[in-house]
């Protein structure tokens, strides 16, 4: 009788330890991974004789409810063109070209509203010619920037959406935000991104 006994307490410590090997630990990270989004904004414009179009690509990692880090990539380009009083012939074209990389954190203190500080660096290339006089020229800028605003927005796990206006407070003159300009000008911006969908990992 005692062996008995002892084959199935023996069988069922061998079955339970089997079980234990086996199962899947479900972490909190697993359940609430932190979500990660790739998204952006574009500009698209243009007038008589003038086209501009530009693309804002962004890497957005949430960390929690309050705090979202990014990485962002500057595209644009922008083309302008003028006549002869009787618009008969060109006088004159230029174009300017603008990359650039940089990083942001936008800080959410109140749901739907953000604070947002993206230090960045640019490159600007320009080629201008002067059909009637017959000159033309070419030149590169770079310049560090960096731009602190505010905005607004919604963001969840399904994805963002946000307007912002920002100032760079570096205000260089050879930065993009402010060439021709005699003080800094309001950056304004929009877009919105979508999830970036990972398999989850499971530790066993």
């Amino acid at each position: 009788m005692i062996q008995k006994i002892l084959i199935v307490a023996l069988c069922l410590i061998s079955i339970n330890i089997c079980y234990s090997q086996t199962k899947t630990v479900v972490t909190n990270a697993d359940l609430n991974p932190t979500p990660i989004f790739f998204g952006g904004g574009l500009v698209l414009g243009g007038g008589t004789g003038s086209f501009q179009i530009g693309l804002n690509p962004e890497l957005v990692k949430s960390y929690n409810e309050y705090i979202d880090l990014g990485a962002a990539v500057n595209l644009y380009y922008a083309s302008f063109r003028s006549t002869n009083m009787d618009n008969s012939t060109m006088s004159y074209k230029s174009n300017n070209t603008q990359f650039g990389l940089g990083g942001f954190v936008r800080a959410w203190p109140i749901k739907q509203f953000f604070i947002q500080v993206q230090p960045e660096y640019n490159w600007t290339f320009s080629n201008a010619k002067n059909i009637s006089q017959g000159t033309s020229g070419s030149s590169s800028v770079s310049a560090p920037s960096f731009l602190a605003g505010l905005g607004y927005g919604n963001r969840s796990e399904n994805g963002f959406s946000y307007f912002s206006i920002m100032f760079d407070l570096i205000n260089s003159q050879q930065s993009p935000y402010r060439m021709g300009q005699l003080t800094a000008q309001p950056i304004f911006r929009a877009g919105f991104g979508f999830p970036i969908r990972l398999s989850k990992s499971k530790r066993s």
